[in-house]
């Protein structure tokens, strides 16, 4: 069960997209508390404190939010919104629980030892980093370890084979790769088409133009994230 962590969170009065703009220069990072009968609570939250205890993690268990005198808030994260140049959050939703409410919830994938296949020269492609579980609250793993010492060159696992651990159901497609092992051949052709689309898609901006694209992306970020 991973650790529980605390925020200290701080209500906001003011609200809009430059507002919201001042908050992060300030260092602070617009959220909202919704669910579980209470009312939506519009919030604040340091943006080191986060990143220091949750960060990019998307399976920190459940979170006491402190605000001020009052009883904290349990509650786990359920979407951050990131900048996409910057990779600083710009947004964060949390979603009050009670420790035994089932929740769903994206956890990591984590590999664990070297597959036959790699030690006889293929590749291992982990295709699928994450997976959508449904689990108590007070049940998030941390991470879902999947042993894959035993795939060989042109083996693939799928979410169907993988068994979770007791109290936790898949909440997505089970059809779809976690991880396979091709032949190098193979890998690095696909890593070539990929890459040849990447610079078929590259476009040079406009001059002029460089400031005004930013702000577009930094508007389209907010909207609706107040």
């Amino acid at each position: 069960m991973p650790e529980k962590y605390s925020l200290i969170i701080t209500e906001r009065t003011e609200f809009g997209s430059r507002v919201a703009r001042r908050l992060r220069r300030s260092g602070s990072v617009p959220a909202v508390v919704y669910g579980r009968g209470g009312g939506e609570l519009k919030v604040m939250v340091i943006e080191k404190d986060f990143m220091d205890s949750i960060g990019f993690s998307t399976s920190t268990g459940i979170i006491n939010l402190k605000m001020g005198r009052k009883s904290p808030i349990t509650a786990i994260v359920k979407d951050v919104q990131w900048d996409i140049i910057t990779d600083r959050p710009v947004h964060i939703d949390f979603l009050r629980v009670s420790a035994d409410q089932i929740v769903s919830i994206p956890v990591h994938v984590h590999l664990e030892n070297i597959p036959l296949g790699v030690k006889m020269g293929g590749v291992l492609e982990h295709t699928l980093h994450e997976i959508t579980i449904k689990v108590r609250a007070k049940d998030i793993p941390s991470a879902i370890n999947l042993n894959v010492e035993d795939l060989d060159v042109g083996d693939s696992v799928h979410l169907s084979e993988i068994t979770l651990p007791e109290g936790i159901t898949l909440d997505m497609d089970d059809t779809l790769v976690v991880a396979s092992v091709v032949a190098p051949s193979v890998a690095k052709v696909e890593a070539e088409e990929v890459e040849e689309e990447l610079l078929e898609g590259e476009e040079a901006p406009a001059e002029g133009e460089e400031a005004t694209e930013e702000e577009k992306k930094e508007v389209s970020s907010e909207s609706g994230k107040e």
